[in-house]
């Protein structure tokens, strides 16, 4: 049911978390944000066809107290999430937040989001300050923003973070490891495109967000720390290609920095580096996928790396 006052576009707020056989770190995850949860708010676990016995420890942990989506297919971070999004807002969200699992989340995370949310009434997506889980004091992520020189955005660092002194920072994007979105950003712009499996999508989420006139921020005094990639870990070499892929795809369509032949030699040096350390661990075959990959992407061709359906595949 949605409430009246500033917050009532933004609630109720359903919270997306996506599993991949790792169901000790979702649960770890959901337990953390339940310490900060709002009254009215859900909280859903997308499955993404696990191989693992995820649905039963869901079952056996959290009983009714979560909603759990199992997909039949790994449907990757973007497709995945989607199917998450889309139950929220037939459940009738007033916002989402899509949450690695990989993650923990500061009790007071979700409440300073939703404080944000009231003072910022042109945001369309918030995302909190992420802090590595093995170094709590050192910063991963808070947001990006295009340089009018670089061929590639610029990461907010823990300088940035305290000029600020705890008020909210405009950003040009924000990471999908943890980001609220509001319901009428997705009736705008739709869902994640979903032909990004996993890197970038969160990238492009936000710049159309943004070309529809929505703000993203990041808001400081909101904090959550992450694992950083445990599931991509299963599968290092479907990960590289997806990710090498989803850079070159997204720089040709949002090109940046006054030069696009800039854009175009930093993908190619990142996928040369690249390759040289495959070929330096003796996978060569990996070298060429990067390759591929990064040219298909940059041409605007599908990807042609299939998501594995269980780990270690």
């Amino acid at each position: 049911m949605q409430t009246d006052g500033p917050a009532a576009g933004w609630e109720p707020l359903y919270v997306i978390v996506l599993n991949w056989n790792l169901p000790g770190d979702t649960i770890a995850c959901v337990r953390s944000l339940q310490r900060g949860l709002l009254a009215g708010s859900a909280v859903i676990i997308v499955d993404n066809a696990s191989s693992d016995d995820s649905l039963r420890q869901f079952g056996e942990v959290f009983g009714d107290q979560v909603m759990v989506v199992a997909l039949e297919s790994n449907r990757g971070f973007a497709g995945g999430m989607n199917a998450g999004i889309e139950a929220a807002l037939q459940a009738g969200a007033g916002s989402v937040l899509l949450l690695n699992n990989d993650t923990i989340a500061d009790a007071d995370m979700i409440p300073r989001l939703r404080e944000a949310a009231v003072s910022l009434p042109r945001a369309g997506i918030l995302g909190p300050a992420i802090y590595y889980y093995d170094a709590p004091a050192r910063l991963w992520q808070a947001g990006t923003r295009r340089s009018a020189l670089l061929p590639v955005p610029v990461n907010l660092g823990g300088a940035a973070l305290r000029r600020a002194r705890g008020r909210p920072l405009r950003v040009d994007a924000v990471t999908g490891c943890a980001m609220l979105v509001r319901r009428e950003v997705f009736l705008r712009i739709g869902p994640l495109d979903s032909r990004y499996a996993m890197y970038y999508e969160d990238a492009d989420f936000c710049y159309r967000a943004r070309g529809a006139g929505f703000e993203i921020w990041c808001v400081p005094q909101a904090r959550m720390w992450h694992r950083v990639s445990l599931s991509a870990r299963q599968v290092p070499q479907a990960t590289r290609a997806i990710a090498a892929w989803g850079r070159a795809r997204f720089y040709r369509q949002y090109p940046h920095g006054p030069f696009p032949g800039l854009t175009l030699a930093f993908l190619l040096a990142q996928a040369a580096l690249g390759a040289a350390r495959d070929y330096a661990r003796g996978d060569a075959a990996l070298a060429r996928l990067r390759w591929r990959a990064t040219l298909d992407g940059y041409a605007l061709r599908p990807l042609s790396v299939a998501l594995p359906q269980k780990a270690g595949a």
